[in-house]
C-alpha cells in the first residue's frame, strides 16, 4: 500500500463498497416506505452488513454471499502483495514494519467477510455477530494508522492523520449499528465515512507520490501552507461525498417511484395552523387583566 497504486486501489475499495451499501439501503428504505395495495403490511427496513447481488442474472448467483466472497478475494490478493514486496530475506526472513502495518489493517474486513458467509449459510452464531465484526474491522483499522505515523514528515503525518480520524468516525458508526442495526442514518454514516476514506486515500496517493512533474501539482512536505491546503481539501471530501450520496439516493428515489407508490407521512398545512399556538398568544391571556 505505500506507493501510488497501492493508495489509489485501497480507496478504489472503499469507494465501490461503500457507493454498493449507500444504493442498497437507499432501496431497503425507499421499500419500507412503499404502500402496495396487494401487500397485507408495509414491508419493514432492515439493516445489512452486506447484500444480495439482485442483478446477477442466474437465481443461484444472487442467493450467494458475492460481496463477503469479493471481499475475501480482495483482502486476499492484498496481503500477497504485501507479504511479497516486503519480504526481506536479511539479516534473517522477515516483513518490513510497514507491510506487516498494512497487511493487519485490511485483516479486520477479511475476518468479518467470513463471518458474514457463515451467517447466509445460517450458523448459529450470535445475533448482531456482523455488526460486531463490521465494528472490530474498523477498529483495527484506526489502531493500526494512529501508530502508522512514525518517522514521516509534517505533511505526510497529516494526510495519515485526517485518514486515521476518518477510520475512528467509520468506527463510531459501525458501533452504533451494533446497538441499532435497523438504523438507516447509522448504515448512510458507515458509507459516507467509507466513501470519505476512498476518496482521501487517492487524495494521498496523488499528494505523496504526484504524477505530474507540474510544480502546481507537488505539494512541500514541510509546508504549514501545504498542511492548510490539504485540512482544506479535507473539508471539501466531506462535503462532496455527502453531495454524492444525496445524489445516489434522489436517483434511486427515481428509480423506485417510477415503480412503486411512496408514502411520503406529510402533514397537512391546515393541521399544523390549528395545533400551532403562538407563544406570545399564551402570554397576552395570562396578562389579561
Amino acid at each position: 500500500m505505500g506507493t501510488w497504486i497501492g493508495h489509489v486501489s485501497a480507496g478504489m475499495f472503499f469507494i465501490l463498497f461503500a457507493i454498493w451499501w449507500h444504493i442498497n439501503n437507499c432501496i431497503r428504505y425507499l421499500k419500507s416506505l412503499t404502500n402496495e395495495t396487494n401487500e397485507k403490511q408495509q414491508v419493514k427496513f432492515r439493516g445489512s452488513t452486506t447484500y444480495s447481488c439482485n442483478c446477477l442474472p442466474s437465481k443461484i448467483l444472487r442467493q450467494l454471499p458475492i460481496e463477503s466472497m469479493l471481499k475475501i478475494l480482495i483482502t486476499s490478493i492484498h496481503f500477497s502483495l504485501e507479504i511479497s514486496t516486503g519480504y526481506r530475506k536479511d539479516p534473517m526472513p522477515h516483513i518490513e514494519e510497514e507491510n506487516a502495518h498494512h497487511t493487519a489493517m485490511l485483516f479486520g474486513f477479511f475476518l468479518g467477510s467470513w463471518i458474514e458467509i457463515l451467517v447466509h449459510f445460517k450458523v448459529p452464531l450470535p445475533k448482531r455477530t456482523t455488526q460486531v465484526m463490521g465494528f472490530l474491522a474498523f477498529a483495527i483499522e484506526s489502531v493500526m494508522m494512529v501508530f502508522h505515523l512514525h518517522a514521516r514528515n509534517v505533511m505526510d503525518a497529516h494526510i495519515h492523520k485526517l485518514l486515521g480520524l476518518t477510520m475512528i468516525c467509520s468506527m463510531i458508526s459501525a458501533l452504533g449499528e451494533c446497538f441499532n442495526p435497523n438504523n438507516f442514518w447509522l448504515i448512510v454514516t458507515r458509507s459516507f465515512f467509507a466513501l470519505t476514506q476512498g476518496t482521501w486515500f487517492i487524495q494521498a496517493a496523488y499528494v505523496l507520490w504526484p504524477q505530474t512533474n507540474n510544480p502546481l501539482f507537488i505539494w512541500d512536505p514541510q509546508s504549514h501552507r501545504s498542511l492548510s491546503l490539504l485540512t482544506m481539501s479535507y473539508a471539501y471530501h466531506l462535503a462532496g461525498n455527502a453531495f454524492l450520496l444525496i445524489i445516489s439516493y434522489l436517483l434511486v428515489y427515481m428509480s423506485t417511484s417510477s415503480r412503486r407508490k411512496i408514502i411520503h407521512y406529510e402533514i397537512d398545512d391546515d393541521e399544523i395552523m390549528s395545533d400551532y399556538k403562538l407563544i406570545s398568544n399564551v402570554n397576552d391571556e395570562d396578562n389579561c387583566i
